[in-house]
């Protein structure tokens, strides 16, 4: 994609330089002398002037004469005669102003003789620089502004703009800046991450710009500030061998999250909290795209029910800028140390599950059923912690039968259920025991 943009910028300066070209603002001319100058195209060494063909004074022709200095004084270079009303100047210095003066001649037994008195005003002229903007940087971050700084390139006194999204094909129009190394961009979008390619550009008295080529020219990514992080969700407690982690256990002390991506974020930083509200530990990630963002750290045990804030931020010359951060999002792992056991004998005595206290669990509810991923039906809610099955689906629990059960915990916080992790279960056969 990065080389699509730079293709879309080559094509955009062939269409800047066939718009200017034939823009620079005319010279004005009294009766008899030359006028009508005008810049229509440029280069790094060369420039292309025009003007207006005198009617009223007998000619042959026209001598050019270029000169670094507007009353040409000290070297001027007489570029030399033609018919013609163009000529294009080369053998020039990048990033530079030039002064051009145009005298009508006449031609006596092939030789010119100028009319001094046709002489035009001394026109301005401008190259290209060939030098680019350097340390461009972001400084400061808005809703929708963003402020940077920029060394000057040598030779020019303006620059050109371009702001592109993050994945965007069109660059837009320039936006035209004067001779400064700041500038502060307004009416962007929020939460958005920018290109920002910033072109040297020779500005003449007349308005016309001699702007650098596709392949000189600084860029930079700046983003506006992050909105608040949207609705983070808790996907699974423990490590899963279906997510990549060597061991399967809802024990290990990690767990899953997704939240909504930023489009301005650099990355997010996550602050877990036990249930008590203190801080266990804080946390960041790069990932762009928190679909699925693995959390480790050994605090992050099945012993309470938890809650997570998660807040974005872009980097502004160096430091982190955060926005928002996200609303509480409430989480408990699987119940610590659940167990099975048969009551008695028998198949129909049961068989008994129990498990650890977790902090801030009001009840546990256990679930029971003959398949690992479905049809899972309650057994008992309950303050304590055990609870013995003895049926399943209406029916006694019988021998050379696979049975599988879970059991979640709840919480109410702020009139709504928190539950714990239901990704795990454990399961048990019964097999006749002869004595």
């Amino acid at each position: 994609m990065k080389n699509f943009y730079k293709v879309a910028k080559v094509s955009l300066m062939v269409f800047v330089c066939a718009l200017f070209l034939g823009i620079g603002i005319q010279a004005e001319a009294a009766e008899g002398q030359v006028g009508g100058l005008e810049q229509t195209a440029h280069g790094y060494n060369r420039v292309l002037v025009e003007w207006t063909d005198i009617e009223d004074v007998a000619h042959a022709g026209y001598r050019v004469d270029i000169c670094e200095n507007k009353n040409f004084e000290g070297d001027t270079y007489a570029y030399g005669y033609q018919q013609g009303n163009e000529v294009e100047i080369g053998d020039l210095a990048a990033g530079k102003s030039y002064y051009v003066r145009v005298v009508a001649a006449t031609s006596v037994n092939n030789e010119w003789q100028d009319l001094e008195e046709t002489a035009s005003a001394p026109f301005e002229v401008v190259t290209a620089p060939m030098s680019k903007v350097t340390k461009l940087k972001q400084t400061k971050a808005e809703a929708k502004k963003i402020s940077l700084s920029w060394k000057k390139a040598n030779g020019a006194n303006s620059y050109w703009m371009y702001r592109y999204k993050k994945g965007a094909t069109s660059p837009g129009k320039p936006v035209k800046i004067k001779n400064v190394s700041s500038y502060n961009l307004s009416g962007l979008a929020a939460d958005t991450k920018y290109e920002i390619d910033i072109f040297a550009v020779r500005k003449s008295e007349s308005g016309y710009e001699a702007t650098s080529d596709s392949r000189n020219y600084a860029a930079a990514y700046m983003s506006t500030m992050p909105k608040k992080v949207g609705k983070v969700k808790f996907l699974m407690g423990g490590s899963s061998r279906n997510l990549g982690d060597a061991t399967s256990s809802s024990d290990a002390k990690q767990g899953y999250f997704s939240w909504p991506a930023s489009k301005a974020a650099d990355g997010y930083e996550y602050t877990v909290y036990g249930n008590n509200g203190k801080k266990l530990f804080t946390g960041t990630t790069t990932t762009s795209n928190p679909k699925l963002v693995r959390i480790a750290n050994k605090k992050l045990t099945n012993t309470q029910f938890m809650k997570i804030k998660v807040k974005a931020f872009i980097k502004v010359n160096g430091k982190k800028k955060f926005g928002p951060a996200s609303d509480d999002c409430w989480f408990a792992k699987y119940p610590p140390n659940v167990k099975k056991a048969m009551v008695g004998r028998y198949a129909a005595d049961g068989v008994r599950i129990s498990w650890k206290k977790m902090t801030g669990a009001k009840d546990y509810t256990v679930y029971v059923s003959t398949s690992p991923d479905s049809g899972y039906k309650k057994v008992s809610t309950t303050s304590g912690t055990s609870c013995i099955i003895k049926k399943c689906n209406g029916a006694a629990i019988s021998t050379y039968r696979n049975y599988y059960y879970y059991v979640q915990a709840s919480k109410k916080v702020g009139g709504k259920t928190i539950k714990s992790d239901d990704s795990w279960y454990g399961s048990f056969y019964i097999t006749p025991q002869y004595y």
